[in-house]
């Protein structure tokens, strides 16, 4: 793939998910012309780049979406959820021909016929339910119905009345016009315009004409494209589609109903009787644009000078100039500058005084569509984009340059000890100070380049609330805080699945129907809220619903009847400790199965994902009142906090996110509980397990002085290991386990102590369940 196509690939993406979000905001707080104005940039470039890598089945289905936010612009359509439903459907579609586009290179086959069915159903969205003549005719391989037809088809008509007459007989049918100009280079593309028309059934009217004045026979090139292409069909539309399907952006099919079909001459002379008065009407509007008044009424004087223009052009039987007109006027209030509009309204004046046939010349468009006026239009964004390769890379050297500082840290060590020269350890020591700053500066900033947003994550969600709650019924609000939040960007991909999950339980589980919300007592509009913070080194997600919350006693009931456990072992349990049933794979209380949630994943694979990742989950819920999970995950996970302890004689890793506290405690406050050793640790009791017996190390003989434990929390299970000492707290690089033991169990990885040792570091989670 060329880097023209990586390019418009990234772009694309970033294009659809701004106009996306930009949507949904409409849709849920309205329409601002602030917002109506992102999203038709958001639109035009898409269609512009479309156009760039020669992707015109896009470009057709663009186009119309943008017409459409024109007229939104203009106050010609109501900003409904008919307008949001439509444009995020058609963003769905660009999105998969972009992701269709990057492995193949090209567009699926059926991309112009369904380019086409999504820009008639953009266009059905025009006032009038898609019967505006222009705004259906405006724009490649579009439809058109009975009013003001453009006169290169009325001249087509005219030509071949005889012929068209006799199609049309005694039971008057629609027609379809058909303009066709191919690309200069269309010879080169292996197209053949002629034998194309050739394929056209029911072919009525035809004409071939140069699109431009030939030169003189010395500087003609014949291979050079310079024609247009014009018919009159009575065949199936669906056939014409088949046909130009390869050159979609290069047809105009408009439908020719049978009562508009009329003598030319009639429309001929209608158009001319009244070309002086709308020249006169064009001109006036560009004195009103150029007159001298301050910004404050720019977007009004603009704004109704573009639309007389094109009311009086579309009187005038010259649809597509009133067209152009009203884009180049849409772009002219987007910008806040008015050239583009005087440069449209210029070139219509003068195409009316040479009595142009041609209303409808393909050479003419907006300025804002060349490459050019997309970069003028585009701000300057200082942003590098960086391959992920190549800040893990330096992520990696980073870690090993702190694995070498406390080596450096050992050998400052043993220089103090051995060396009787006190002002040379000093130094030493100064200096190694001075690196294991630097060390650690460099390490955080580089670490800082893998720091993003949760807002990546959190973008899709206002659309699958709002997809969702349609589906359900219900009325639901989604509000987000804490999106600046920023945490390792492996840790923000793997959110997303889990608060997935959340949210979608939440919808179809936790929020009530709007009469059962009404009949509790609650507002009929639910909320949910996703919120991120950060905590000391953590980063905190949570996901709270006011819905109807989780019955304790439910889950009782459905851990009794799936035997889950012993019957005295679930009546023992607290209310919160029931609740984290919900946990268990499998577990699910829902009544029915959908194809939403109900069967019994998902809660599961959140606390899966989440501790694959060093974090915990914990959930809080009041019944009738609603439901809080909270998910604590470390901020990074290329920089890991251990805690070194010794054991059997014996060094091991401890991670620090695990550990809760370490005591000292006297054989008077050790308790025998069933057949372990336990003691109570704030209102709670904690089983002791021995470190040495877990590893199968010899262990220190019992006796009667204080036990060193360490107060441990891991897959929801608290326990207290015994050790025999606690060393340093040590920032490390996690190695994973590799080779022979790849497969060892109770270990999540290795790494180098400053001397040079391979620390083993533990799985507790694995370890004590």
């Amino acid at each position: 793939m060329n880097p023209l196509h990586e390019q418009f690939i990234t772009e694309a993406r970033e294009l659809v998910q701004q106009a996306t979000d930009d949507l949904i905001a409409l849709d849920r707080e309205g329409p601002t012309p602030e917002r109506i104005d992102r999203v038709f940039r958001a639109f035009h470039t898409l269609k512009g780049s479309a156009g760039i890598v020669e992707l015109p089945a896009m470009g057709l289905m663009l186009h119309a979406a943008e017409d459409l936010l024109a007229a939104l612009h203009a106050g010609h359509v109501a900003a409904d959820s008919a307008v949001v439903d439509q444009g995020l459907a058609c963003l769905d579609q660009v999105s998969q021909w972009v992701d269709e586009f990057e492995v193949h290179a090209t567009l699926p086959t059926d991309a112009a016929e369904a380019a086409r069915v999504m820009a008639e159903r953009l266009r059905a969205l025009l006032p009038g339910n898609g019967s505006e003549p222009e705004a259906a005719s405006h724009g490649p391989l579009a439809a058109s119905v009975a009013g003001a037809l453009p006169a290169w088809i009325s001249d087509l008509v005219d030509s071949q009345s005889a012929p068209i007459a006799r199609a049309l007989g005694e039971r008057p049918r629609a027609l379809w016009a058909i303009s066709y100009e191919p690309h200069t280079g269309c010879f080169f593309n292996g197209d053949d315009p002629v034998g194309m028309m050739r394929q056209v059934p029911d072919l009525l009217a035809f004409r071939i004409e140069p699109r431009e004045a030939w030169h003189g026979l010395a500087d003609l090139d014949p291979y050079v494209c310079n024609l247009r292409l014009r018919a009159i069909s009575g065949g199936d539309r669906a056939e014409l589609a088949r046909i130009f399907r390869l050159v979609p952006d290069q047809v105009r099919i408009v439908e020719v109903p049978a009562e508009a079909l009329r003598p030319g001459q009639e429309m001929a002379a209608a158009a001319g009787d009244s070309s002086g008065l709308i020249r006169s009407i064009i001109a006036e509007q560009q004195a009103s644009i150029r007159a001298s008044s301050g910004e404050e009424d720019f977007a009004g004087r603009v704004g109704a000078a573009a639309r007389s223009a094109a009311n009086a052009l579309r009187h005038g039987r010259r649809g597509d100039w009133a067209e152009r007109i009203e884009l180049a006027g849409a772009a002219a209030l987007s910008q806040r500058d008015a050239a583009s509009l005087l440069s449209a309204l210029d070139e219509a004046l003068a195409s009316m005084r040479d009595h142009s046939a041609a209303d409808d010349h393909a050479s003419v468009s907006e300025p804002a569509d060349s490459p050019a006026g997309e970069a003028a239009a585009r701000p300057a964004l200082r942003l590098l984009r960086v391959d992920e390769v190549k800040i893990d890379a330096l992520v990696n050297m980073a870690g090993e340059l702190i694995v070498a500082k406390n080596g450096l840290a050992h050998l400052a060590r043993r220089v103090q000890d051995t060396l009787g020269d006190r002002s040379l350890a000093d130094a030493v020591d100064r200096e190694h100070e001075t690196i294991e700053r630097l060390a650690g500066d460099l390490h955080a900033a580089i670490l800082q380049l893998r720091m993003v947003p949760l807002a990546q994550v959190l973008r899709p969600f206002p659309r699958l609330v709002r997809d969702m709650s349609q589906r359900l019924h219900k009325k639901v609000a989604l509000t987000t805080r804490g999106e600046t939040a920023e945490a390792d960007k492996a840790i923000v991909d793997r959110l997303f699945e889990p608060l997935l999950h959340l949210v979608r339980n939440a919808l179809d589980h936790g929020i009530e129907g709007p009469e059962e919300r009404r009949a509790a007592g609650k507002h009929e509009v639910a909320s949910i809220a996703i919120q991120a913070s950060r905590s000391g080194d953590r980063f905190v997600a949570e996901v709270i619903d006011d819905g109807r919350g989780i019955d304790p006693a439910a889950i009782r009931r459905k851990a009794r009847e799936r035997k889950l456990m012993a019957e005295d072992e679930l009546a023992a349990l607290s209310d919160e400790q029931v609740i984290d049933l919900i946990f268990l794979a499998g577990f699910s209380t829902a009544v029915e199965i959908s194809d939403i949630s109900g069967r019994g994943v998902g809660m599961d694979v959140v606390r899966t994902t989440v501790e694959q990742i060093g974090g915990r989950v914990s959930v809080t819920s009041a019944v009738g009142a609603g439901t809080t999970v909270r998910l604590d995950l470390p901020l990074n996970i290329a920089l890991s906090r251990i805690m070194v302890v010794e054991t059997g004689g014996q060094s091991f890793g401890v991670p620090m996110d695990a550990v809760t506290e370490t005591v000292r405690l006297t054989p008077d406050r050790i308790r025998q509980i069933k057949s372990n050793n336990g003691f109570v640790w704030r209102d709670r009791v904690v089983p002791i397990c021995p470190l040495a017996e877990l590893m199968k190390l010899p262990g220190k003989p019992s006796g009667l002085e204080a036990k060193l434990l360490i107060v441990a929390e891991a897959g929801g299970k608290l326990a207290a290991l015994e050790v025999d000492a606690i060393g340093d707290r040590l920032d490390i690089v996690l190695k994973p386990m590799q080779g022979l033991l790849a497969g060892a169990k109770g270990y999540s990885g290795t790494t180098l102590l400053g001397d040079g040792r391979v620390l083993l570091v533990l799985d507790l989670k694995e370890m004590l369940s």
